[in-house]
C-alpha cells in the first residue's frame, strides 16, 4: 500500500470535477433535484431538528448520499447493499472525533481561569469571556471559523474512510489520514471555499427574504459540486496511487 506525502493540486482537482459534472449533468441534475425535495420535506415539512420526525428524515438522506458515491463509483447495486452498513463504523468514529475534539475546544477557555490561579488578569478575561458567550452572534463566528480550521481533521480526511468503506475498501480513519497527509492547507482551502459560497447564499437568502428557499436550492447545487469534488480527491489518494 502507498503512503501518503502525495499532495493533491487543487487546480486539477477542480478541473477533473468540473469536467465530470459536466460529463454526467443530466444525472447531477437529478441528483439536485432530489436533494432539494429531500430539503423541502426536511426543513419545510418536518421543521428541521425541532421535530422528533427529523430523525427519521436522516435515514433516507443519509442513503441518498449512500446512492450517490455508489453511483459515482459505479458500484451496483447503487443501494440495496450492505455496503450501506459497512459505513455505520467510520461515521460514528467521525460523529465521535468531532464530538470530542468540540467539546475540548470549549473546555479550553472555561478551564483556563482555573489553571491560571490568582493571576490578575483572570478577572478581566472572565469578563471578556462572558460578554462573548452572551454575544451569539460573535459566537457563531468564532465556532464557524474553529469548526473551518479543524474540518481537514473532523470532516475531509474522515471522509476519504467513508467513502471507502461505501464501495468496498479501507474503511480505518488511520488508513485515510496516512494517504492524506501533507495535504492540511488544501482541505483548508476546501472548507473555505466551500463554507464561504454556503455563507454567500445563507446571507443572500436572509437579505432578500427568500425563507431558505435560496438555501435550499442553491445549497443544493453546492453540495452536489463538493461531494464530486471529496469523490475526486478520493480517487487520488486511494485509485490513482495504487496503479
Amino acid at each position: 500500500m502507498a503512503e501518503g506525502n502525495n499532495t493533491i493540486s487543487l487546480k486539477r482537482l477542480f478541473m477533473n470535477s468540473m469536467r465530470y459534472c459536466v460529463r454526467k449533468w443530466h444525472e447531477l441534475s437529478l441528483f439536485t433535484i432530489v436533494h432539494v425535495v429531500l430539503l423541502i420535506i426536511g426543513f419545510k415539512f418536518i421543521n428541521g431538528w425541532h421535530d422528533k420526525l427529523f430523525l427519521l428524515w436522516i435515514i433516507p438522506y443519509y442513503a441518498y448520499w449512500c446512492y450517490f458515491f455508489r453511483f459515482y463509483f459505479d458500484r451496483k447495486p447503487y443501494l440495496m447493499t450492505k455496503k450501506i452498513f459497512d459505513t455505520l463504523l467510520p461515521s460514528t468514529r467521525i460523529l465521535v472525533l468531532s464530538l470530542v475534539i468540540i467539546i475540548l475546544l470549549a473546555f479550553i477557555p472555561l478551564a483556563i481561569p482555573f489553571v491560571s490561579g490568582n493571576s490578575p488578569w483572570v478577572d478581566s478575561y472572565i469578563d471578556h469571556l462572558q460578554k462573548y458567550i452572551d454575544d451569539t452572534q460573535t459566537m457563531s463566528v468564532v465556532i464557524a471559523v474553529i469548526m473551518m480550521i479543524i474540518s481537514p481533521f473532523i470532516f475531509f480526511r474522515p471522509m476519504m474512510a467513508w467513502i471507502g468503506s461505501l464501495i468496498g475498501r479501507s474503511s480505518r480513519i488511520s488508513t485515510a489520514f496516512t494517504r492524506t497527509k501533507g495535504n492540511y492547507l488544501q482541505f483548508l482551502s476546501l472548507a473555505i471555499i466551500f463554507i464561504s459560497l454556503d455563507v454567500l447564499i445563507e446571507y443572500i437568502d436572509y437579505k432578500f427574504s427568500f425563507g431558505k428557499w435560496l438555501i435550499m436550492f442553491f445549497g443544493s447545487f453546492l453540495a452536489i459540486i463538493m461531494n464530486v469534488v471529496l469523490a475526486k480527491a478520493y480517487e487520488y489518494f486511494f485509485l490513482e496511487i495504487d496503479k
